[in-house]
C-alpha cells in the first residue's frame, strides 16, 4: 500500500473537500501568483521527466517552457520523455534523474514505489498556495496517495474522455452519428452495424481492457484487504464487452488507436482522451485533417457506479532534484497562474483551477474544434476512482491473460476470472513474503 488504508478511505470515499495546506493567514490567489521563492539570477536548467501524462512538443513549449522563461528569464526547461534510452531506473542509477516530473495522477503510485516524489506540504504551506482554488476531484485524487496529508504533486490540467467518430465513414454507409449520452452497449451495437455495411473499416477502438476498466471505475485490488477482486459481476460485464468487441466482423488488419483514427482515417469510432485533440489539430494544420466530431464518453446502461475516472496531468518535484526550491516555484507558477491556465484552456485542456471562466476559454486556440460538439466534454459525469494499491499491476496482468484465454476459446469468462483472481492473489502473497524476508 502507498498509505494507511483507513485514512485513504476517509479521503476518497467520503469525498471530503480539501481545506488546503495554507497557513491561517492570507492565501495566494490562484489568479495572480507572485514570485515566492528567491531563485536568483544565475542561469538554471531544469529537466522535466514526462511519463504517463501526454503532452505534445508544441504544448510543452507554449504552455510550460515559454511561460516559465517569460516569468523567470534565467530558468530554462528541457523535456525528457521516458523511453528505452531514458528509463527512470537508468536515470536514478546514473544520478541524472530530472528535477521535475510531468505525469498522470493515475501514475503517481509508480513513482512513489521508487520514492521519486517529494512531499510538497511544506513548500505549499510556505508559499500560501490555496488548494481550494483547484477542482476538488483533481486535488482529492492526488491527496489520496498520502496517509498523513502528503501532497506529492499539483494538478496542471484535467484529462477528459470522449467518443470520437469519423463523419465520413458514417456518411459512407448511411449510419446516423452517435449522440451525447450514448452507452457502451449502444456503441457496440453501432459498431456491429458499421462492420456489416463496410468491412474495410475498423468499426470501434478503445484503449484496451487495462484502461477501459479504469474508465468504468472498477477495482482490481481491494485497498483494504489487498486482495484481487476480479470474479465479480462488473468484471464479467467487462470481459463480455471485450469479447464482443473482438468478434465484430470488421477489418482486423486496420490499425487501431490514434494511427487508425487520426493518420489512416480507417477507424469509425474511438473512445479516447484529451490528447487526441492536439493530434487532430496537428493533422488539420498539416492539411491532413479528419472530418470528425465527438460525443460524451460512453457509460454502462445499467450499473450502480455512474461516471468515469478523474485523471489529472500533474507536476511534481523529484526526490533527487538538484534545485528543489526552484522546481517547486515553477510548479506553483504553472498551476496557479491565470495567464498560464487561460492558455491551457485555450489549447483544449481542462484547467485544474475551478473557476468557470476557464471552461469558456476551452479550445479557443484550436482550429480543429471549430463547429465541433465541444460541450459534450463538460457533460461527462465523473465518479470516485477505486483506491490505488501497489499491487494493481499484478491484477491487471492477470485479467489481461484471462481475456486472451476467453478470446482464444480456451476458457469461459467465469472460469477465466476465477483463475485470474487466484493467480493475482498468489503473486501478491509471494511479493508480500519477499518484502517480509528483506526486512
Amino acid at each position: 500500500m502507498y498509505m494507511n488504508t483507513k485514512t485513504l478511505l476517509l479521503f476518497a470515499l467520503a469525498g471530503l473537500s480539501l481545506s488546503g495546506c495554507s497557513a491561517a493567514g492570507a492565501k495566494l490567489s490562484a489568479s495572480e501568483p507572485s514570485a515566492r521563492a528567491d531563485i536568483g539570477s544565475e542561469p538554471i536548467t531544469l529537466q522535466i521527466f514526462q511519463a504517463g501524462g501526454s503532452i505534445s512538443d508544441t504544448e510543452f513549449k507554449r504552455l510550460i517552457a515559454d511561460p516559465v522563461r517569460k516569468k523567470y528569464p534565467n530558468v530554462t526547461l528541457e523535456l525528457v520523455r521516458e523511453s528505452a534510452n531514458a528509463k527512470r531506473d537508468q536515470l536514478i542509477t546514473s544520478g541524472t534523474f530530472p528535477d521535475l516530473i510531468f505525469t498522470s495522477s493515475l501514475s503517481i503510485g509508480g513513482f512513489l514505489d521508487l520514492e521519486l516524489m517529494k512531499d510538497l506540504q511544506e513548500p505549499i504551506r510556505k508559499a500560501n498556495v490555496d488548494l481550494n482554488k483547484f477542482e476538488p476531484r483533481s486535488i482529492n485524487g492526488i491527496k489520496a496517495y498520502g496517509s498523513g496529508g502528503q501532497v506529492y504533486a499539483l494538478p496542471f490540467s484535467i484529462n477528459f474522455g470522449a467518443l470520437y467518430y469519423n463523419k465520413d465513414l458514417f456518411d459512407r454507409v448511411g449510419e446516423p452519428y452517435p449522440q451525447d449520452g450514448i452507452t457502451w452497449e449502444e456503441t457496440l451495437g453501432i459498431a456491429k452495424k458499421l462492420a456489416v455495411k463496410d468491412n474495410t473499416i475498423k468499426a470501434l477502438g478503445t484503449s484496451g481492457v487495462t484502461r477501459d476498466y479504469i474508465s468504468l471505475l472498477l477495482p482490481v485490488v481491494d485497498a483494504k484487504t489487498e486482495r484481487a477482486v476480479l470474479a465479480t459481476d462488473d468484471w464479467r460485464w467487462m470481459l463480455q464487452f471485450q469479447e464482443s468487441l473482438s468478434k465484430i466482423p470488421d477489418n482486423r488488419s486496420a490499425k487501431g488507436g490514434r494511427d487508425g483514427f487520426v493518420k489512416d482515417k480507417t477507424m469509425a469510432m474511438y473512445t479516447s482522451y484529451g490528447a487526441r485533440i492536439g493530434e487532430l489539430e496537428e493533422a488539420e494544420q498539416s492539411g491532413q485533417g479528419v472530418n470528425w466530431d465527438l460525443t460524451t464518453f460512453p457509460v454502462r446502461q445499467e450499473t450502480k457506479v455512474q461516471g468515469m475516472e478523474t485523471e489529472s496531468h500533474v507536476l511534481a518535484v523529484s526526490a533527487t532534484a538538484k534545485h528543489p526550491e526552484t522546481a517547486f516555484e515553477v510548479i506553483r507558477f504553472l498551476t496557479t497562474s491565470d495567464e498560464v491556465q487561460t492558455q491551457v484552456a485555450g489549447m483544449a485542456r481542462i484547467s485544474s483551477l475551478k473557476d468557470d471562466k476557464y471552461k469558456k476559454e476551452f479550445g479557443a486556440n484550436v482550429a480543429a474544434l471549430k463547429g465541433k460538439n465541444v460541450q459534450a466534454i463538460f457533460k461527462n459525469k465523473y465518479g470516485t476512482s477505486p483506491l490505488p494499491t501497489k499491487y494493481d499491476s499484478i491484477a491487471e496482468k492477470a485479467v489481461s491473460a484471462a481475456l486472451q484465454k476467453v478470446n482464444k476459446g480456451e476458457a469461459d469468462i467465469n472460469s477465466a476470472l476465477r483463475a485470474a483472481e487466484e493467480a493475482a492473489n498468489k503473486e501478491i502473497d509471494s511479493l508480500k513474503a519477499g518484502d517480509q524476508t528483506r526486512k
